[in-house]
């Protein structure tokens, strides 16, 4: 690897890194980045395969740094940390991450790798701000995954005439359909106690069961409202995949 890009690079973080050689060919970056655990981030450089490009890589070590602490054993975990990959522009194989950049750009691309290692490393404290953002696809995921038996129908508008009153999904469950609703916050909140409540008013046949991202962190007001609309609301989604279908059969019972 040619060394002038190197020491370029180290002008441009104003010397406050250095370089290790591991092997020939291959050179550690010696920087203030750090795990979680105080260890500096594994970030080393090497020729491409593509010979015009030099590689940034890890050789595995976020992955297994992280797994002293968290696993990406569910798919869920998977899918954040491949989130994560796609998001800064890296490649991942083997547990290997690595991105393959014109010299020009190392810096920049050294910047944006430290950051996508350093979250990476970090998914154990901020799953939770993930997992939020997923709540939506994690619950049509538990869906059609385990209630497919109902006949699931997305995204029903039960009054023609009324567009903007849509419910999630729907499941053929007994002599009336069941209707869902996932609620991660306020405004989802009072649109589906608007729904439930107009659709009470035009009498249509129907239960409606809500699935809370996180019920107590709504207002208390919401909370009364929704609760006085809906029939049925699990507190989030663990209460809802536990405990879903025997409130299903007992409907249709």
């Amino acid at each position: 690897m040619n060394s002038d890009y190197l020491e370029l690079l180290k002008e441009q973080f104003n010397q406050r890194i250095d370089f290790h050689e591991k092997r020939p060919g291959i050179t550690q970056l010696i920087a203030p980045f750090y795990y979680e655990d105080g260890d500096m981030l594994d970030i080393f450089y090497e020729e491409s395969p593509e010979k015009t490009k030099i590689r940034i890589t890890d050789y595995g070590m976020s992955l297994m740094h992280l797994s002293y602490t968290y696993d990406l054993d569910t798919p869920n975990k998977e899918r954040i940390f491949q989130n994560i990959i796609s998001e800064n522009g890296l490649k991942e194989q083997n547990g290997n991450i690595y991105i393959d950049v014109d010299p020009k750009h190392l810096y920049q691309m050294s910047l944006q790798f430290v950051q996508a290692i350093a979250k990476i490393s970090s998914m154990r404290q901020f799953r939770r701000e993930v997992v939020q953002s997923l709540f939506y696809e994690m619950l049509e995921e538990f869906i059609y995954d385990n209630l497919n038996k109902y006949n699931i129908v997305k995204n029903v508008q039960p009054l023609p005439d009324r567009d903007d009153l849509e419910v999630d999904f729907s499941l053929e469950a007994g002599k009336k359909p069941i209707y869902l609703f996932g609620v991660k916050d306020v405004p989802k909140a009072r649109l589906t106690t608007i729904c439930c409540l107009e659709f009470q008013k035009a009498r249509l046949p129907f239960r409606s069961f809500v699935i809370h991202q996180e019920f107590e962190t709504l207002p208390k007001k919401d909370r009364s409202r929704l609760t006085s609309a809906a029939d049925k609301q699990f507190i989030d989604l663990e209460d809802f995949k536990k405990n879903a279908e025997q409130f299903i059969e007992r409907e249709i019972a």
